[in-house]
């Protein structure tokens, strides 16, 4: 991942106060978990998408990027900043095998944290998010043994997200996961 695309993707979603925050493996980066992520996933309110895309066409090169099923996202868009991937998720959905639709909600509690780059304010999704999310996409990158183990090492710290994805009519493996996370 390279730090200087992030750096000013950031800044310029912070200046025009856009809804943001990084996730997948840039979020798992931040927490010590993976070494080099490949590329930045940003989630965002889908209401912001125009102006980001107006924001991103100044500083990178649009890449379609169509959004594959079981992927039901509002709004799935993607840049190459310097080499560099960065894809856009508003209104990250997923369709479950039980007909409903996964909703990773993007709201002022699933934003739990900031790390300052060179003064530019980086907004962070949790692991807790991410390990409900990761199980929803069946983990196709092996990511949930990495969150499992640091929840082992260091806790739960945002409870209150695991109990609300309880409440979405997800699948019993999914919630058996949630719940299985809960007791750490």
């Amino acid at each position: 991942m390279n730090l200087d695309v992030l750096k000013k993707v950031a800044k310029l979603l912070n200046e025009y106060n856009c809804t943001w925050a990084v996730g997948s493996s840039v979020l798992l980066y931040f927490n010590g978990l993976v070494e080099k992520p490949n590329d930045i996933d940003i989630l965002i309110d889908p209401k912001d998408a125009s102006k980001i895309k107006d924001i991103m066409n100044k500083i990178g090169t649009s890449r379609n990027s169509p959004s594959k099923e079981p992927f039901r996202t509002e709004e799935f868009f993607g840049y190459i900043v310097d080499d560099t991937e960065v894809e856009f998720m508003g209104g990250f959905k997923i369709a479950l095998c039980n007909e409903n639709i996964y909703n990773f909600i993007l709201d002022e509690d699933a934003i739990v944290d900031t790390v300052i780059i060179d003064q530019i304010k980086v907004n962070l999704t949790s692991l807790e998010d991410w390990l409900v999310a990761y199980k929803v996409m069946n983990d196709p990158k092996d990511r949930l043994p990495l969150i499992k183990k640091y929840f082992q090492t260091n806790g739960i710290k945002y409870k209150h997200l695991l109990k609300r994805n309880l409440s979405k009519n997800l699948s019993e493996n999914i919630n058996k996961e949630i719940l299985e996370a809960l007791k750490y």
